[in-house]
């Protein structure tokens, strides 16, 4: 009968070892490990934007998805289940393409409450300019009597960088920033945009280093794709004069 006990405890012990480990090998599945580079994605912007697709442990699997940087190669390492180290790919294949080549094109413009020869604009150049659908609409709004293109800039950037350019002319030298973030939509392409105008102090440290910026305009506007805008004005000397930033943006084919 002793005997019979042991055989029984034995068995059963046997049984209980077995489910354990079952249930572990169930809890646990097979994990899958990829080494992918990113190309055009920084590891760290890549990492967080897969970071949320990740396995979390839960009452019926007990896995816990891992994503590891190698900055020195550009890579990432991916470790989940197999359905979805699948996931990750796939959406890292959608997101970690080359960014639009974007050109904007900014006009700067000086407004005067005097005459066109106060800003030394001759007369015919004050026609070819007046005949700008935008100046004319700039005429009918503001109080300023003449206008005189200072310079036309085309500026080349990626979606979702920024760029930083010198402009300007006639003795006006300004400091444009532009951040663009292109929106593919049915009616129209949208661009929408952080931007930043403003004059360099050209005062100078004993070190060489130049002063902070004045700033002239800072906004953040919506842009259709070839539609001319009026970004915003800044008054100079007094209010008598004023400079107008026009904008204009479109994605580079």
């Amino acid at each position: 009968m002793k005997r019979t006990s042991i055989i029984l405890l034995a068995f059963f012990f046997f049984i209980g070892v077995s489910l354990s480990l079952y249930c572990q090998q169930q809890a646990k599945p097979e994990l899958r490990k990829e080494i992918v580079q990113v190309k055009y994605l920084t590891v760290w912007r890549a990492r967080e934007l897969l970071r949320p697709y990740l396995s979390l442990p839960t009452r019926d699997l007990n896995v816990m998805g891992k994503i590891q940087d190698l900055p020195e190669r550009n890579s990432l390492i991916i470790e989940d289940t197999p359905e979805v180290v699948e996931k990750l790919l796939s959406i890292l294949k959608e997101l970690d393409v080359k960014p639009l080549d974007l050109q904007f094109t900014a006009d700067v413009i000086l407004g005067s409450l005097g005459l066109g020869s106060s800003l030394g604009v001759t007369v015919d150049e004050q026609k070819e300019l007046m005949s700008d659908p935008v100046i004319k609409e700039l005429n009918s709004l503001l109080r300023y009597k003449s206008f005189k293109r200072l310079d036309s800039s085309i500026i080349k950037v990626q979606d979702n960088t920024r760029s930083v350019q010198r402009i300007g002319g006639d003795g006006i030298s300004l400091q444009l920033s532009i951040s663009p973030r292109f929106i593919k939509e049915e009616k129209a392409d949208t661009f929408l945009v952080e931007l930043t105008l403003s004059k360099p102090s050209g005062i100078y440290s004993a070190e060489g280093k130049e002063g902070p910026p004045s700033t002239l305009i800072s906004t953040t506007l919506s842009l259709k794709s070839g539609e001319r805008t009026v970004v915003g004005l800044s008054k100079l000397n007094g209010g008598d004069k004023a400079l107008i930033l026009i904008l204009s943006a479109k994605v580079i084919k």
